[in-house]
């Protein structure tokens, strides 16, 4: 299925992200993973390489504007098309809803929606022509808020929307939109002894979080 495709994945320098992109280049595809800094990037091109396999890696900050659209011309450049995108993007983190003033809804907002937006705007036309697929990473707190977590659920509840409505959009063009949310995958930061009275909650979920491994294809 994936043999030859175009794909970019974004957020797939780390954890979950970069597990698909791994699976995804095993399986034929020709990747390009999307990270934060140049270093991120080159660590996950030399994992994939110690995994037999061969991805391709662009840095950027889709939180910030025009970026998404870059990334999508750098596709088009160093792959020669775009057939398939993977945001695997996001931003978490605990506040109280009401002890969250406006600019720092809005960091949520830019990395787990506003990100989301501009790339697969630029991404639209040509995922179109090829009749791939776009997936969204989304996260089960944008369909249940658990306590301190209001921020990010009230992101994830956006982008998942906003999935919906690009699945109506889209799929008279022949693309496929899906919205994927498997639940809590442990990263390398988390630290389940760390658990506070005001936390506890999002603690337990993190550490009984999926590995990676077990939620990419």
């Amino acid at each position: 299925m994936w043999q030859d495709r175009r794909v970019i994945v974004a957020g797939g320098t780390a954890g979950f992200g970069l597990v698909l992109a791994r699976h995804l280049a095993r399986a034929g595809a020709r990747v390009l993973v999307v990270g934060r800094s140049g270093e991120g990037v080159r660590r996950a091109i030399e994992a994939c390489e110690r995994h037999g396999v061969t991805i391709r890696g662009v840095p950027a900050d889709l939180g910030r504007a025009g970026e998404g659209g870059r990334v999508v011309g750098e596709c088009l450049r160093m792959l020669g098309g775009l057939d398939d995108l993977f945001f695997c993007v996001g931003r978490s983190g605990r506040a109280r809803m009401l002890a969250t003033d406006v600019g720092r809804l809005q960091a949520f907002l830019d990395a787990n929606l506003l990100a989301a937006v501009e790339i697969s705007q630029a991404a639209a036309d040509d995922l179109a022509a090829a009749r791939g697929h776009l997936v969204f990473i989304g996260s089960l707190a944008g369909k249940i808020v658990m306590p301190f977590m209001g921020p990010y659920s009230v992101a994830k509840a956006a982008l998942a929307a906003y999935a919906d409505a690009l699945r109506l959009e889209l799929a008279p063009r022949g693309v496929h939109v899906l919205l994927v949310s498997p639940g809590p995958i442990r990263r390398a930061d988390d630290d389940p002894a760390a658990a506070e009275a005001v936390n506890r909650y999002a603690d337990e979920a993190a550490a009984a979080g999926l590995p990676p491994e077990a939620t990419a294809p």
